[in-house]
């Protein structure tokens, strides 16, 4: 069992590790990029554009009504 679970940690980390190495070769050098950190239900967002940035403050205001939701049912 936990050797399935590593090996398909390991394929998962290894199919991202290529789509990025495949989009910066696509993209001729041009990879944009951010970061989401979720500090309880508190988001921060880094971003390298504005598209960026603007994606992931919709996924972390999508986060934080999910964290909301589920602390109301429990």
């Amino acid at each position: 069992m936990a050797n399935e679970a590593v090996s398909l940690v390991l394929f998962g980390t290894f199919l991202i590790i290529a789509g990025l190495m495949l989009l910066a070769l696509k993209n001729k050098g041009k990879v944009e990029g951010g970061a989401l950190i979720m500090i309880g239900p508190i988001p921060i967002v880094l971003g390298s554009s504005p598209r960026v940035v603007k994606a992931l403050i919709i996924l972390g205001v999508a986060l934080f009504l999910i964290i909301i939701l589920l602390a109301m049912v429990v």
